[in-house]
C-alpha cells in the first residue's frame, strides 16, 4: 500500500471511533460509493418486489435480496477503497470491476456466515484488497478480529439490521396514514383483508428502501474500522511520519562516483596550466537566488541539551562517538539548497496587465437580490409543506368537538343481527332446521335473533366487532343499571351458551333443551311484540 497517498489520519484509535470514522469518509466522497451500491441495488429491488407481488404466499421477495446483499457490498467498496489513496474511482469503475472481485469468500458468505455474520463488512477487505484466500486468508481473519475488532463489526452489523427494521415500519406507518379511513391508523396496511399481494409487495419495497439506506452506511463504517486495525497492528502513524521525514538518501557509491566525475575537468585543467572555467552567466534578469537556511533548525542546533555532566570517561567517548554519528549528512534530518526563482510569476503579470471588466450589478444589489430569493425560497418550502398538510393529513387535525356516537354493532362473530335479515316466525324456522339436521344453522339462528331482539327492542348496545363474551357482558351491565329485564338477561345467557359450545367446541345440545328454549323465547318475545 503506498501509505504516502493515504487521505485518512490514521492513528491508534477505538473500534468506535474507527466506526465513526466511516460516516466522516462517506460524508466526504460517498456520491460514487451511492450511485454503485444504487446501480445493483435498485434492479435486484425491483425484481424482489415484483416477485412478492406475483407469489405473496413465500418469502421470495425479500430472500433474494437479502441473500446476495453481501456479494453487492463488494461494488461500493471498490471505490472507497481507491478514494481512500487518492484515486479518482467513478460508480461505473466499480461496476467495470465488481465481476472480478467476486471471487475469495464468496461461498462462505450465501451459506453458513449469511444468516449469522452481521460483521461480514470487517472482512470483506480481506479477500477484495489483499487477495488472500484459502489458510492465508483465514489467518489473516482471525488476526483482524482480535482485541474486539470483531465483536464491535458483529455488535454494528445487528445495529444496522434494527435500523432497517425501524426505517421499513416508519415507511409502512407513513402509508397507512395517508390510507382512507375514519381515523388515522399507522398500521392500516397491515390490517387490510384480501390484499396479500399489496401488503407483500409494499413490504419488500419498503424493506428494500431502508436497505438502500443503510447498505452504504454499514460498507463505509466496517471498512474504516478494518483500516483502523490495520493502523494499529502495522503501526501506519509511525510509518507514515517517517516516510515525510526525508527522501532516501543516495548510495555512498553514487555520491562517490559524482565527486570524482565533478573533480575530473578541474584536475585536468590544473595539471596543464589552464585557468579555471568562468562561471556561466546568472539566469534572467527580474531572477533572484533564493538560497535556504544553512543552519540546523531550531532543536537540531544542540545535541548534548538535556545531557547531564559526564559521569566517566567511558561516557564522554561514547557521546562524542554519537555526535559524529549525527553529524553525518545522511543523519543530519535537513539539507542545504539553493533554487532560482522570477520575483514576479508571469501569471501575476498577466493578470496586473489584464484590465479588469466592472461588474454587471453592484454589490448591494446582488446582495438584496440574493436575500429575496433566500426569502422566497423558505416562503415557498413553508408554504408548500402546510399545503400537503392541509390536503392529505386530515386525520391528523386536532378535533374538539364532541366525541361522536359509536357504531352499534350489525354483525356480531360473522353473524347477522339485522332484524330485517330474520324470519317471521324466529322460533318455528329454529325448530324446522333442526329437524332437518342442521343444527349449527338452527342455533346460530336463535343466537343472532337473540341479540336482534334486545337491540331493536330493548336498546342494547352493542358496539361494531364486538365478540360473543363482550355482548353477553354488556347484557349483565344493562341488567345490572335497570335497562334489561331478568327473563331477556336469561334467554340471552342460555343462547349465547349453547352457541359457544356448538360453535367452538362441537358440543350440541339434546332436542329437548332446544325445543324448551324456543318456547321460552317465543312466548317472551313474541309478547313483547304483540
Amino acid at each position: 500500500m503506498q501509505l504516502d497517498k493515504l487521505r485518512l489520519d490514521l492513528r491508534p484509535r477505538s473500534n468506535a471511533q474507527g466506526l465513526d470514522l466511516g460516516f466522516s469518509l462517506l460524508h466526504a466522497g460517498g456520491a460514487d460509493v451511492w450511485r454503485a451500491w444504487m446501480a445493483l441495488w435498485l434492479p435486484l429491488s425491483a425484481l424482489a418486489v415484483l416477485l412478492s407481488w406475483y407469489n405473496p404466499d413465500l418469502a421470495l421477495g425479500w430472500l433474494l435480496p437479502w441473500w446476495l446483499r453481501p456479494l453487492l457490498e463488494r461494488a461500493p467498496l471498490h471505490v472507497l477503497a481507491r478514494q481512500v489513496f487518492g484515486e479518482q474511482a467513478s460508480w461505473r469503475d466499480a461496476l467495470r470491476a465488481w465481476p472480478r472481485e467476486l471471487g475469495g469468500g464468496w461461498f462462505r458468505m450465501l451459506t453458513w456466515w449469511r444468516p449469522f455474520m452481521a460483521g461480514r463488512g470487517l472482512h470483506q477487505p480481506v479477500w477484495v484488497l489483499e487477495r488472500a484466500r484459502g489458510k492465508v486468508a483465514t489467518a489473516r481473519r482471525a488476526t483482524i478480529a482480535r482485541n474486539g475488532t470483531g465483536g464491535a463489526a458483529l455488535m454494528f452489523g445487528s445495529m444496522c439490521a434494527s435500523f432497517e427494521f425501524v426505517l421499513m415500519m416508519g415507511v409502512l406507518a407513513l402509508l397507512g396514514l395517508f390510507m382512507p379511513g375514519e381515523t388515522a391508523n399507522p398500521f392500516a396496511l397491515l390490517t387490510l383483508t384480501n390484499q396479500g399481494p399489496l401488503q407483500a409487495a409494499l413490504g419488500t419495497a419498503a424493506w428494500c428502501l431502508a436497505c438502500a439506506i443503510i447498505g452504504p452506511i454499514y460498507t463505509a463504517c466496517t471498512f474504516t474500522l478494518y483500516l483502523n486495525r490495520r493502523a494499529t497492528l502495522e503501526a501506519w502513524d509511525l510509518e507514515i511520519v517517517l516516510r515525510q521525514l526525508r527522501p532516501p538518501a543516495r548510495p555512498a557509491a553514487a555520491r562517490q562516483a559524482a565527486a570524482v566525475l565533478m573533480a575530473a575537468p578541474l584536475l585536468a585543467m590544473a595539471l596543464l596550466g589552464m585557468p579555471p572555467p568562468v562561471q556561466a552567466a546568472g539566469p534572467a534578469a527580474g531572477a533572484k537566488s533564493v538560497a535556504t537556511d544553512c543552519a540546523p533548525p531550531e532543536g537540531l542546533t544542540k545535541q548534548d541539551s538535556g545531557r547531564g555532566p559526564d559521569r566517566s570517561p567511558q561516557q564522554a567517548a561514547l557521546r562524542r562517538q554519537l555526535d559524529q554519528v549525527f553529524a553525518h549528512q545522511d543523519l543530519r534530518g535537513y539539507r542545504c539548497g539553493e533554487q532560482w526563482e522570477l520575483r514576479v510569476p508571469p501569471a501575476a503579470e498577466k493578470e496586473k496587465e489584464k484590465p479588469k471588466s466592472p461588474p454587471l450589478l453592484p454589490r448591494w444589489m446582488v446582495a438584496i437580490l440574493a436575500g429575496g430569493f433566500k426569502v422566497t425560497l423558505i416562503a415557498g418550502a413553508v408554504a408548500l409543506v402546510a399545503w400537503l398538510l392541509w390536503r392529505y393529513a386530515a386525520p391528523l387535525r386536532f378535533n374538539f368537538a364532541a366525541a361522536a356516537e359509536p357504531k352499534l354493532a350489525t354483525e356480531v362473530g360473522g353473524l347477522d343481527i339485522r332484524e330485517e335479515s330474520l324470519p317471521a316466525d324466529v322460533a318455528g324456522a329454529v325448530r324446522a332446521l333442526w329437524q332437518q339436521g342442521q343444527q349449527r344453522a338452527a342455533l346460530a339462528l336463535l343466537y343472532r335473533a337473540t341479540l336482534s331482539r334486545l337491540v331493536s327492542r330493548q336498546s342494547l348496545k352493542l358496539h361494531h366487532g364486538a365478540t360473543e363474551g363482550e355482548c353477553l357482558a354488556q347484557a349483565r351491565s344493562a341488567h345490572a343499571a335497570g335497562a334489561l329485564d331478568s327473563a331477556s338477561l336469561a334467554l340471552a345467557d342460555q343462547a349465547t351458551t349453547l352457541w359457544l359450545n356448538a360453535a367452538y367446541g362441537a358440543r350440541w345440545p339434546a332436542a329437548e333443551s332446544v325445543a324448551a328454549l324456543c318456547t321460552r323465547w317465543q312466548a317472551h318475545f313474541d309478547r313483547e311484540a304483540a
